[in-house]
C-alpha cells in the first residue's frame, strides 16, 4: 500500500500542529499495521475531522480534552493532550486549573492522578507521551 492511501494528509497536518512532527504518522503507522481500514476511519473523522473543526480554537479543544480525560480515566492519554494545549497557547497555569478543576466532578482521586500526570510531563520537560511515542 502506498503512503498516499495509508495516511490522511489533513490529518497529518493537525497531528504535527498539535503534538509535533512525526508523533501522529507513527500513532498511524502503529494502527495501520493491525488494520488498515480503522486506521483511515480514524484518521478522517478525529484527527482530520473533528480535531481540524474551528467552530471553537484549538487552545480550547484541548483544554477540553485534558478535562474529559481527568474525568474519564483516561490518565496515559494526558500529556499528549497537554503537550497539544501548549502547542496551541495554552499556559503551565490553564493547563494545571483545568485538572484540579475536575475535582467536583471527579473527585480527589481523578484530580490526584491528573496532577501525577501533570508533574511527570513537567518533569520531563514537558516531553511527548502516548501511543505515537516510539516504544
Amino acid at each position: 500500500m502506498a503512503d498516499d492511501e495509508k495516511f490522511y494528509p489533513p490529518a497529518l497536518r493537525r497531528g504535527d500542529a498539535q503534538y509535533g512532527e512525526g508523533y501522529t504518522k507513527a500513532l498511524f503507522e502503529r494502527i495501520n499495521r493491525i488494520d488498515p481500514e480503522f486506521s483511515m476511519i480514524f484518521q478522517r473523522t478525529v484527527h482530520g475531522g473533528l480535531y481540524d473543526r474551528d467552530v471553537i480554537d484549538h487552545k480550547t479543544r484541548e483544554l477540553c480534552a485534558i478535562a474529559a480525560l481527568c474525568v474519564s480515566g483516561m490518565f496515559n492519554q494526558l500529556r499528549s493532550h497537554f503537550t497539544a494545549a501548549a502547542s496551541y497557547g495554552a499556559s503551565d497555569k490553564e493547563i494545571f486549573e483545568v485538572v484540579i478543576q475536575m475535582f467536583t466532578y471527579a473527585g480527589a482521586p481523578a484530580v490526584i492522578e491528573g496532577i501525577k500526570a501533570y508533574e511527570s510531563w513537567i518533569d520531563q520537560g514537558r516531553s511527548m507521551a502516548g501511543f505515537g511515542s516510539p516504544g
